[in-house]
């Protein structure tokens, strides 16, 4: 059986090099952050920020799943939280919708630039739990 591509050195290199790359972006925006007082560009680097370092955290378990203790979800774990989940889905669902109306009726420059920001956001939080959701549904394990 063939191994999964993940499993080489070299998967494993890249993933490391883009958290190496992940920390240089952290220093960046905080240099940024320190330097400017214009409340918008703080705002867009300190959100940066936080992503590239949630990045790193999620890098770090796909080092971690491959290299220590596979992380193992099936449909079964996933059923009791059936209504948490789709109740979840929802939410997202109705503060996209909301976020879709502001924009709709926003004009500014700094408005509609986070307002796009919010529901780029949105759409990938509604994504993911949609991703969760599917695996209630399926019979397969996921490592």
């Amino acid at each position: 059986m063939k191994k999964p591509a993940e499993n080489s050195e070299e998967f494993l290199q890249i993933i490391r090099e883009w958290q190496a790359l992940e920390d240089k972006t952290v220093e960046s925006a905080s240099a940024l952050i320190n330097k400017t007082n214009n409340p918008l560009v703080k705002m867009t680097m300190e959100m940066i920020k936080h992503d590239s370092e949630k990045h790193k955290v999620m890098q770090q378990m796909i080092i971690d799943n491959l290299t220590k203790e596979a992380v193992h979800l099936s449909h079964d774990e996933l059923a009791p939280l059936s209504d948490l989940l789709n109740s979840h889905m929802e939410a997202e669902a109705k503060s996209l919708s909301l976020a879709d109306a502001a924009l709709q009726h926003s004009e500014l420059f700094i408005t509609r630039y986070i307002l796009s920001y919010l529901i780029a956001d949105e759409m990938k939080h509604h994504s993911l739990i949609g991703k969760l959701n599917e695996l209630k549904r399926s019979a397969a394990f996921v490592t």
